[in-house]
């Protein structure tokens, strides 16, 4: 982990990261030695390898090609995002106010050194992954982003023939790992105006792979490189919209692969100004959620979801009112059966031994079910066992209980007032959510130090984790419209990445947005008409003062509980009112109860798939495929 510090020279620009090694230090050694005999062009495997070839004794560990590899290994192990196209690099890790490096850290004399140590490289992902950072730092340096367009192209091609791979051995050329690699290519050559002799070659392979992975029936590969060609106008478009087609109709696709096939085929017609076709696939596309409905038996807040999608997708199509009032007619009758939906989980541990049994929980276990763990590390309490908790600690020490308690913001204006529970009269509830509110934050403090963080360090160390890893879960939610999968994507991705300020502005308003979505799949209007007759959504503090009844026979009355104490009371944390105003601070996004509020919103999402978890296991298999 590094935290930059200036280190300013008197005639070149600054050097903001880790200590600068030289040229000469990389041509006096093997720097490749650690990875020499890997066929891995993956950097993030890359720098798996130059970790474990540091030496552990602190002599050696110092030395100097321990040094080499120390800085190569951190290079490689920078967290790779092309999709984001304003900002493709990011730290592979935040905590505690520190981050690993980010290309921006090897700005001045480090970054020269790997323009000139790019070409000597011999495993074209890491030639790629110096060049692309001496060029991302310096545009001037126009060598490097053809060396980067040309060794991202290698890499991919040799991946392509067989004689390389990626992270893992059976992603092939048209995975998104290799595709990530092509559109890092593209967006370097369209950057430079697509000049140069090797600014034609990602378009010349991305036409390949194409044609590959639909003759191959490649469906999953196909929806990566298909969308890769589309954006960057490689491939014809209706070309890709029937290549797309013709695999969405295969007997073996799955209905939610299926889906993301009709929608890049009709994508491909609208791009080649074919509306009917575009709107015909739409139509295909929309389908699929009911295939997948009417294997839920059309029963469930799962089904009612999935009909509510086809449902929006066909709104968007003319002449689709009939299908409309027919699926309809099948969502009345999935809503009639959510109340049975919502089951409690729970996991035993040893509350001296948090850190050793979270960790236990998720290692060396597959994504799918690390994550799994993950979200059952901990459970919402039952209401009334926090009643009796207090009023015991309350016959233990009555003195903690009988004191007048004041909550202040940061300005020092009372926010809030707790009478005392010995002298509260009428008031006794008041006191007692009050005295529920400050056992739950030590609660919270316990779980996100003792379980939630340990087993989110250790699944990332584990897994090259990103948003698309996210998508397969949030797909099959009942709680999240379609249209929302990439936000609670992306903050998921920030808050298992460390990056808690995103995590929370995201997540937090998109929780209230997933509960008015499920009153409504529960056939509960979760709107108010004003007094000029216009209708508005309902807040979060109005669903649970009037729809509370409701939304605990959804969830239960424990989630609901714990949403109104962790996001709405006055004497809690109040993170709805703190994110909505923008009154949170970005040190208080890595508090407790913040991080414990992201993993309580995945742990919400995740609730009603863990019956259906093998559904999910399989769908995010694909993604590495």
């Amino acid at each position: 982990m590094t935290e930059p510090k200036p280190q300013p020279t008197d005639d070149e620009e600054p050097q903001t990261g880790p200590r600068v090694i030289e040229l000469e230090k990389f041509s006096a050694m093997d720097f490749e030695a650690p990875i020499a005999s890997s066929d891995c062009v993956d950097c993030a495997k890359l720098g798996h390898l130059y970790g474990k070839a540091i030496p552990a004794e602190e002599e050696d560990a110092n030395s100097e090609t321990a040094e080499v590899f120390r800085l190569l290994g951190a290079v490689c192990q920078i967290h790779f995002k092309p999709n984001d196209r304003a900002e493709p690099y990011g730290p592979m890790t935040v905590f505690d106010g520190k981050r690993s490096i980010i290309p921006g850290d090897l700005k001045g004399k480090q970054n020269d050194v790997f323009a000139e140590l790019a070409p000597k490289v011999q495993n074209p992902g890491l030639r790629a992954r110096l060049a692309d950072i001496a060029w991302y730092n310096d545009r001037k340096l126009v060598a490097c982003a053809q060396q980067a367009i040309s060794a991202y192209c290698e890499s991919v091609q040799l991946v392509f023939d067989g004689k390389a791979q990626l992270y893992l051995e059976k992603q092939n050329a048209a995975s998104r790992g290799a595709c990530d690699f092509l559109r890092r290519a593209c967006q370097i050559a369209a950057a430079t105006g697509w000049k140069g002799l090797k600014a034609a070659t990602p378009k010349t392979l991305i036409a390949a792979i194409e044609a590959n992975a639909h003759q191959s029936e490649d469906c999953n590969g196909y929806l990566h490189i298909g969308e890769l060609a589309l954006d960057y106008g490689i491939v014809d478009p209706a070309t890709v919209a029937k290549n797309a087609e013709s695999l969405a109709v295969t007997n073996e696709t799955a209905p939610h692969i299926s889906q993301d096939l009709w929608e890049l085929a009709a994508r491909g017609y609208h791009q080649a100004k074919q509306p009917d076709e575009s709107n015909r696939c739409m139509t295909s596309a929309a389908e699929c959620y009911v295939t997948m409905a009417a294997a839920a038996n059309y029963k469930g807040m799962t089904a009612a979801s999935w009909l509510m999608d086809a449902i929006k997708g066909l709104r968007q199509i003319p002449n689709t009112k009939e299908r409309r009032d027919e699926l309809e007619g099948l969502l009345r009758e999935a809503q009639a059966s959510i109340a049975d939906e919502m089951g409690t989980f729970s996991t035993e541990i040893n509350i001296g031994d948090l850190v050793d049994h979270a960790r236990d929980a998720v290692a060396g276990l597959t994504l799918a079910q690390a994550l799994a763990k993950f979200a059952n590390l901990e459970r919402a309490p039952e209401p009334e066992a926090l009643r009796e908790e207090v009023q015991k600690r309350a016959a233990e020490s009555p003195i903690s209980s009988i004191i007048p308690m004041t909550i202040h913001d940061d300005d020092g204006k009372v926010v809030s007032k707790s009478p005392g529970l010995a002298i509260a009269g009428e008031d006794d509830e008041t006191a007692i959510q009050h005295l529920i509110a400050r056992n739950e934050g030590m609660r919270r403090q316990l779980a996100v130090s003792g379980m939630f963080e340990p087993a989110r360090r250790l699944i990332m160390a584990e897994h090259p984790l990103d948003q698309t890893h996210f998508e397969p879960i949030l797909a099959m939610s009942p709680l999240v419209p379609a249209d929302r999968i990439s936000l609670y994507a992306q903050g998921f991705a920030r808050y298992f990445g460390g990056d808690l300020i995103s995590a929370v502005h995201i997540l937090v308003p998109q929780m209230e947005n997933s509960l008015r979505y499920v009153l409504k799949q529960a056939g509960v209007d979760a709107s108010k008409i004003q007094k000029d007759m216009t209708q508005e959504n309902r807040t979060l503090p109005v669903m649970i003062d009037r729809d509370r009844e409701a939304l605990e026979e959804i969830f239960g009355e424990a989630i609901v509980f714990e949403i109104d104490n962790l996001f709405l009371f006055r004497g809690g944390p109040t993170l709805r009112h703190r994110v909505a105003h923008g009154m949170i601070s970005g040190g208080e996004c890595y508090s407790e109860d913040a991080v414990y509020a992201c993993w309580f919103i995945f742990r919400l999402c995740c609730l009603p798939l863990f019956d259906h978890w093998q559904q999910v296991m399989d769908a995010m298999a694909e993604l590495d495929r």
